[in-house]
């Protein structure tokens, strides 16, 4: 139970947290001395609010935030900034330079250790194995989980233990600017979409919550299960796993899946021998048919030809000649698999799952079977049960499309409107690229006070789908933001710089494309298919590349920015 000291961490308000006060009034006297000496003066209560904005992009855009925060440091502009806020793949760069407290005043070093631990691969599958069998204990296990420890950890060449609360510690000072780490709720998103205020949620060192209804909880107890605002269980989420919960839509669903079944599949490799020595018949045909069924969702998702698969999952589910349900089912559903649709044909796979997991693997979550084995294979068995585990509960979350599901810190709590927040003892966070792929919503909240956006996108496809989703949210939701309609905006040959002012109640917004004609005047498609979305790494060499190019869009625009 909670202590005395714990019960108030979940509160709603409209206003900033103090810690975030603090911060900020702090780093105001770092960004006034910057200002002057770069011939802009104003009062000390008059500062203007700057905000970079990082979009997400995956690693590409990881990189080229580092590239263009190097820029602003050169050109002595980075100790102007007050808040950075990042989605996606921003976000990972921003959670590892916050692990340095001084990051802003050692950026040139940092840089130099990103780009060569970048470069240099030391992931290991067995200890990504390791990591997800401790995950995949807990009830809420999620392709989060999985996300954190297979692919962050394979493109960042670390699983970070530590928490985002820890970070605290490089912002309090004024040292750095003020950070906030962008996603959304899944459910909203489907329901209302990116354009509802409650679909936003936003993370810093101090506060974890949604933005624009002021329901928060202090980021320490995040993922912890609280009921009528009382903590119940303290449990800890480290920056790994809040990599993977901002940064978990870098493919399309066919290739997150590809991904899944390949780690899945390389895993159940490495102890394939074991698996068939110790387990039982009912055991090994679960693992086979539950990464069939990975198979099987790809054909229902790409529209390929299942009857591959079909015949390999009969072959294994009729190993049990007493067991016919699942094969039953398996055969129902290929009979009017071409009759259905996509989403038909995922449902399917879905029930088909339950089904198989009801039949032959609902003893997985009961623990190690007792006394039934010589003790040699007692051994032997103990050390797959946990690889079982994670099999069976990540195929499950597949056919689900289950991501991101943690404690709901608002359930039951009294006084917090509106009602629905409180009434689900779960909710689950997702990439806010799903929504806009820039957190123009949390930067644009009336108490943060912002003056001018300088929006760095390093978005695949069109270059300007940020600032439209922006100003449509804006305008949906009655919020001053510049009129974006009378430039013209070439998706397939951008400039460096975009400036869209408008009056007094709103900020000024410059915004720059990453591959642009003035950086790579002529290859701008070649550049967008030479550093991809959904890219596990880079040559060293590509790395250098990109930091270059998205340094000379500062560069190229050093004036000096007015906020109005």
């Amino acid at each position: 139970m909670a202590t005395k000291d714990e019960v108030h961490h979940v509160h709603q308000s409209p206003g900033l947290s103090e810690g975030e006060v603090k911060a900020t009034h702090k780093r105001r006297e770092k960004v006034l001395m910057c200002l002057e000496t770069l011939g802009i003066y104003c009062e000390q209560n008059n500062v203007p609010n700057i905000v970079v904005l990082g979009s997400g992009g995956g690693l590409r855009a990881m990189i080229a935030l580092l590239g263009t925060l190097m820029e602003l440091k050169k050109q002595n502009f980075l100790d102007a900034v007050m808040y950075l806020c990042g989605v996606s793949g921003s976000t990972w760069c921003m959670s590892l330079l916050y692990e340095n407290g001084k990051w802003s005043e050692k950026l040139m070093s940092l840089e130099e250790e990103l780009c060569e631990s970048l470069s240099n691969s030391s992931w290991h599958l067995g200890k990504a194995e390791e990591y997800l069998e401790e995950l995949s204990k807990d009830e809420n296990y999620s392709l989060t989980d999985f996300w954190a420890a297979c692919f962050v950890y394979q493109i960042l060449q670390q699983f970070d233990e530590n928490e985002l609360a820890d970070h605290s510690e490089a912002v309090e000072t004024g040292v750095n600017p003020y950070p906030i780490y962008a996603a959304v709720d899944k459910e909203k998103l489907s329901e209302k979409g990116g354009n509802f205020p409650g679909t936003w949620f936003e993370f810093t060192p101090h506060s974890a919550g949604y933005t624009a209804l002021g329901a928060f909880v202090s980021t320490r107890y995040f993922g912890s299960e609280f009921e009528k605002g009382n903590l119940k269980k303290k449990k800890k989420k480290v920056l790994c796993y809040m990599q993977g919960l901002w940064g978990s839509a870098i493919g399309s669903m066919e290739e997150n899946i590809k991904f899944i079944r390949d780690i899945l599949g390389r895993l159940v490799q490495l102890r394939l021998r074991t698996l068939f020595v110790v387990l039982e018949r009912d055991t090994v045909i679960a693992c086979q048919a539950n990464l069939l069924l990975l198979d099987l969702q790809l054909c229902a998702i790409s529209g390929s030809d299942p009857k591959e698969v079909f015949e390999k999952l009969r072959s294994v589910l009729s190993d049990d000649k007493e067991k016919t349900a699942s094969i039953k089912l398996c055969t129902a559903i290929h009979n009017t698999w071409a009759m259905k649709t996509r989403e038909e044909r995922m449902a399917s796979c879905a029930e088909l799952g339950e089904q198989i997991e009801k039949e032959f693997g609902g003893h997985l979550g009961q623990g190690i079977p007792q006394g039934k084995l010589p003790p040699s294979q007692a051994v032997l068995l103990g050390s797959v049960w946990g690889l079982l585990r994670v099999v069976s509960k990540t195929v499950q979350c597949v056919l689900t499309w289950k991501w991101g599901t943690t404690h709901n810190f608002l359930y039951k709590s009294p006084n917090i409107k509106p009602s629905y927040l409180v009434e689900n003892k779960i909710i689950s966070l997702i990439d806010a690229g799903l929504a806009i792929n820039s957190a123009y919503p949390l930067v644009l909240q009336a108490q943060r006070q912002t003056d001018l956006i300088i929006s760095f996108d390093f978005s695949s496809g069109d270059p300007f789908e940020t600032i439209k989703k922006a100003a449509s949210y804006c305008q949906e939701n009655h919020i001053p933001f510049p009129n974006i309609k009378d430039q013209k905006m070439d998706e397939n040959n951008p400039s460096d710089c975009y400036i869209f002012r408008g009056d007094k109640s709103c900020p000024t917004v410059m915004h720059f494309p990453l591959f642009n004609n003035v950086n790579c005047s002529g290859e701008i498609e070649d550049y967008r298919k030479r550093f991809s979305t959904f890219r596990m790494s880079f040559p060293g060499e590509a790395i250098k590349d990109l930091l270059k190019k998205a340094g000379l869009n500062r560069t190229h625009r050093s004036r000096r920015p007015s906020p109005k």
